[in-house]
C-alpha cells in the first residue's frame, strides 16, 4: 500500500528474485476484458499448480480495467482457485500435469480427476504469492475492500511511507550522474530538486489545512521533476550552443571576407 512511485513493484521484483520466484504480471492491451483476464489467470495457474513453478503475481490498481477482475482475485486469495474457471476437459489436462508429482508424494491414490484437481489447487496455494500494489488515494480502495473483503482478510498489508531526505538525495544524484557538469554544480542541483520536493510537500499540507483539499506529492512527481530538469537543461544547452556557433561562424565569415576584400 502506497502512492505511485514509492517502490512497491520494484521491491516485489527484488524480493521475488532472491528465492528464484518467477514474476507474472498481466499486460493491459487496448482490448482487455474478462475473457482475456481469465485466460491469463488460467495460464498462471497452469504454471504454478501444474508445473510447480513458484510465482509472484503482481496485480496493481492500474490493472483493474473491470471491477469484476477483483472478484477472481478475491476468490484466489480466499480459496486458492476461481470457481468453474476450468472446463471438464481442461481439468483432465491438469490431472495429467500433476500426476507424476502426486505419485512422488504418494498422493491421489484413488486416481479420480477430483482428487487430482484438489491436489492441483493445493499446489496453487503453496506456490502462488499474490502481491496487490494499491494506492490509498481516493475512495476506490475503500469501496473495493467493502465489496471484496479477502483483499484485507487474506493478505498482509505493508505500508510504503514517504521517501526520507537521504533517499531523495541519493535518487537525484543517481539520475544526474550522467549529466555533464562540475561536481559542485551537480551537488547544488541535487539540493535544488530535493528542496523543491520538500517545499511542495509542506505546501500541500498547508493547502489541506486551509482549504480542506488534498494534493498528493508522490515519488513519481519527484522523478518527473528531475526528468523535466534534465530535459530543460539539455534544451537550453543545445540552444546556447547553436547561438554560440552561429555567432562564431558569422564572426569568422566577416573576418575572412575582410581579408579577401583587403
Amino acid at each position: 500500500m502506497g502512492v505511485g512511485g514509492s517502490g512497491r513493484q520494484s521491491l516485489t521484483r527484488l524480493a521475488s528474485k532472491i528465492p528464484d520466484y518467477d514474476v507474472f504480471q498481466i499486460e493491459i492491451k487496448k482490448v482487455y476484458r474478462m475473457i482475456e483476464f481469465r485466460e491469463d489467470v488460467k495460464n498462471l495457474m497452469r504454471g504454478v499448480g501444474g508445473k510447480g513453478m513458484p510465482t509472484s503475481f503482481i496485480f496493481t490498481d492500474n490493472s483493474i480495467k473491470e471491477e469484476t477482475f477483483l472478484e477472481d482475485i478475491n476468490n484466489v486469495l480466499n480459496t486458492g482457485e476461481v470457481p468453474n474457471i476450468f472446463t471438464a476437459e481442461e481439468k483432465v489436462e491438469l490431472a495429467d500435469m500433476v500426476r507424476n508429482a502426486a505419485k512422488e508424494e504418494n498422493r491421489c491414490l484413488g486416481g479420480s480427476p477430483a482428487e487430482f484437481f484438489s491436489y492441483f489447487v493445493e499446489r496453487c496455494k503453496k506456490y502462488l504469492h499474490i502481491v496487490l500494489c494499491f494506492s490509498p488515494i481516493g475512495d476506490a480502495l475503500r469501496k473495493r475492500i467493502l465489496n471484496f473483503p479477502s483483499l484485507v482478510n487474506c493478505t498482509t498489508i505493508d505500508w510504503f511511507s514517504e521517501w526520507p531526505a537521504d533517499a531523495l538525495q541519493n535518487v537525484a544524484e543517481s539520475f544526474l550522474a550522467d549529466v555533464e557538469m562540475e561536481d559542485e554544480v551537480r551537488h547544488s542541483c541535487t539540493e535544488m530538486v530535493q528542496i523543491f520536493h520538500t517545499v511542495t510537500t509542506e505546501t500541500a499540507k498547508r493547502f489541506l489545512d486551509e482549504l480542506r483539499r488534498h494534493y498528493y506529492v508522490t515519488p513519481t512527481s519527484y522523478l518527473e521533476l528531475i526528468t523535466t530538469f534534465k530535459t530543460l537543461l539539455a534544451e537550453k544547452r543545445k540552444y546556447v550552443t547553436q547561438q554560440r556557433d552561429r555567432y562564431k561562424n558569422g564572426y569568422e565569415t566577416l573576418i575572412s571576407t575582410e581579408l579577401k576584400v583587403g
